[in-house]
């Protein structure tokens, strides 16, 4: 067991410092006052989401008796719930105190949030006339006896619920907030002044039960297990996923967390009716923080503007292109590093492709789009124009499955033919193609293939927010390469637990297929060079037990071993007798790291690959994913700047220590 070792720690574990990290940013008195309120948003949704994908898994792991032992930590499902539950009260308090700061602060920067007893009699009369003509109708009301069961609650909304003043037996007021409703209300004043809708509802609760009395108001909140369990890559996948969908509405709560102490009685009826363990009930300030992108709408330019980020403008590539797009991507390789560049050049090159006669097919994998995406517009106008175009739409991308449902009906209607990717795996690939046909000058036509392989998702919007890598080559290897992946996700010819050969689909690494044989002969090949072995990793999460083991290795070898890893990291550096050569950094800052670069060798003997996989087993194994290796000079020399910058960070950077903690670098 690697954990007997000493250089490895709880996944679980590992993800709850990293949020704490982005929580810290929140308590960063560089950081810009409103960017600082966002964060906490972030470290909020972000726990959010740990509940409904990481918990849940646990809990029906540990509902099952399973007492399996996690070989990174030496602990069973039961042994890591406690340490979770353990950890998640003490990081809702740090949580408290920086939203504390962060709201006096902005009120003294002249953004102030009232609470109801703040409020004078002119303005407790504006909050009621907001109540009356904007919220009172958008509210379900239910009175409920202690022996009625909960009203079915959505784990994507809040809920407010009153202990009521009855005489003969208890009763709870419950309030169903719909959804589409202004969420604040601005006062006016010298200053920038508002009011939470749901602290608007709390104060007027008691026009809502009479003739019962409101003894104490409580904003609530669930988690259910998010793993929607549908899709088999068969012509009913999306019939699957709705009912899966459907379904994920009826699993059981994670957590329940109420925005203050809700007393015994309360308690008790949730703790019944949700059949959660009181460890499992958690009591914050704020729950919901959806108001923050509502509030920077409302905001006055001016006051935002000071207290936000400066804004960023990405570089348009296609300044340097004079004509056309496609031309110029044929004379070499461009490679795309968001957000300092912009999308413009690859949404530029599907716009020409669209409308292009050169252009026969289209091709893409996509696994997230943006709310109102530009690409999904081009590949419609293309498949209307009568080009071939095929999409594999991932409709298990967590958290987006309703949304690729809707895309997938949109582009099938349009005449796009639509995939939903292999069995029981996910298409993460990020991969498109333009297919064109050249004709030889005896009648002769061959297909010619532009690919762009990127590190990201096709969202115009989060290219904006995201560091990412997207390279467009004319290379007609990985052309062809990409070709044949394409066809064989299509044809469902990918199978867990297919591995073949070293050679399949090069010079691409394409998971379960030879991404991980790959990566563990490069990692072989560096440490067999002892201390003149060089080996550098940028992933969002470092968690497969081989790739570790065969790390530790190398750093026993002497191998220089450094990584730049966002989120989950379950490999400790710095462990005597494992890991004294392995460095670890973590970076949090204005935008999200996302980016997956794997670097072995240095100078002439250098191999780099860019690619859409982290290092964790369900990407090697369980999910087809795509690395592409860099053979352009210059953009190599590029992407090794950006890691070299991004490793280096003395501001934002954090090395890992080997228990786990995060330091500032000294």
């Amino acid at each position: 067991m690697l954990y007997e070792e000493g250089f490895t720690q709880n996944r679980e574990i590992s993800w709850l410092r990293y949020n704490e990290r982005v929580l810290e940013e929140a308590l960063d008195d560089s950081v810009p006052l409103f960017e600082r309120l966002r964060f906490i948003a972030i470290f909020v949704s972000n726990l959010e989401e740990f509940f409904k994908v990481r918990v849940g898994s646990l809990l029906g792991e540990d509902d099952e008796g399973d007492d399996q032992i996690d070989e990174r930590s030496g602990m069973t499902a039961a042994d890591q719930l406690r340490r979770i539950l353990d950890l998640v009260p003490g990081l809702l308090m740090k949580k408290d105190m920086a939203y504390s700061i962060v709201e006096s602060k902005l009120a003294g920067a002249g953004v102030e949030r009232l609470e109801t007893w703040q409020l004078d009699d002119e303005d407790r009369g504006r909050c009621f006339d907001f109540f009356r003509e904007k919220i009172r109708d958008r509210l379900t009301v239910k009175v409920l006896d202690a022996g009625d069961p909960l009203p079915a609650m959505d784990e994507e909304k809040p809920y407010i619920i009153s202990v009521l003043d009855a005489e003969l037996e208890d009763k709870f007021g419950f309030i169903d907030i719909h959804e589409n409703m202004p969420l604040v209300l601005v006062l006016p004043g010298d200053h920038f002044r508002y009011v939470l809708t749901e602290d608007i509802i709390k104060m007027f609760a008691d026009t809502l039960f009479i003739p019962f009395v409101p003894l104490g108001t409580y904003v609530t909140d669930i988690a259910r297990n998010a793993e929607a369990k549908g899709g088999t890559g068969s012509a009913n996948t999306a019939v699957e996923m709705r009912d899966a969908l459907r379904r994920r509405k009826n699993y059981p709560a994670d957590k329940l967390i109420t925005d203050g102490r809700p007393g015994k009685k309360l308690t008790e009826y949730f703790a019944r009716n949700l059949d959660l363990d009181a460890r499992q009930m958690f009591t914050t300030t704020r729950i919901d923080f959806s108001y923050v992108d509502e509030l920077a709408e409302k905001m006055p330019d001016d006051l935002l503007g000071r207290l936000s980020y400066k804004p960023h403008e990405p570089y348009d590539q296609t300044t340097e292109i004079k004509g056309s797009i496609i031309k110029a991507v044929k004379k070499r390789d461009w490679l795309s590093a968001y957000p300092d560049d912009s999308v413009d050049i690859l949404l530029g090159l599907l716009r020409e492709a669209s409308f292009s006669d050169e252009v026969k097919e289209i091709r893409i994998t996509i696994y997230r789009l943006a709310s109102n995406p530009r690409i999904a517009d081009y590949l419609i106008y293309a498949a209307r124009t009568g080009k071939k175009v095929r999409v594999i739409l991932e409709l298990r991308a967590r958290f987006d499955e309703e949304k690729n449902l809707k895309w997938a009906e949109k582009l099938s209607n349009a005449g796009c033919r639509v995939y939903y990717g292999t069995d029981k795996l996910k298409v993460h690939s990020k991969m498109c193609q333009i297919v064109t046909e050249h004709v030889y000058k005896d009648g002769r036509a061959e297909k010619r293939y532009i690919t762009q392989i990127s590190t990201g998702n096709y969202n115009e919007k989060t290219a904006k927010q995201y560091t990412d890598l997207s390279l467009i080559t004319y290379d007609q290897e990985i052309g062809k390469a990409a070709s044949a992946l394409f066809k064989d996700i299509c044809k469902e010819r990918i199978k867990a637990g297919s591995r073949k050969d070293k050679d399949a689909y090069r010079p691409l690494l394409v998971s379960p297929v030879s991404m991980r044989n790959n990566i563990l002969s490069l990692i072989r090949r560096e440490t067999k060079k002892g201390k003149a072995g060089r080996i550098f990793f940028k992933v969002n999460s470092l968690a497969d037990n081989e790739i570790i083991e065969a790390l530790m290795e190398a750093s026993c070898a002497g191998c220089q071993v450094r990584m730049i890893v966002r989120g989950i990291c379950c490999m400790l550096p710095h462990i005597e007798g494992c890991t004294e050569n392995v460095c670890i950094v973590n970076r949090v800052g204005r935008f999200l790291e996302h980016s997956r670069v794997y670097i072995f060798g240095e100078q002439l003997n250098e191999v780099m690959y860019i690619s859409s996989a982290d290092l964790m087993s369900r990407n090697l194994d369980r999910r087809v994913e795509v690395a592409c290796r860099i053979k352009d000079d210059k953009i190599r020399d590029r992407i090794r700047g950006l890691m070299y910058d991004a490793y280096c960070d003395m501001e934002k950077g954090r090395v890992l220590l080997p228990d786990g903690r995060y330091a500032r670098k000294i």
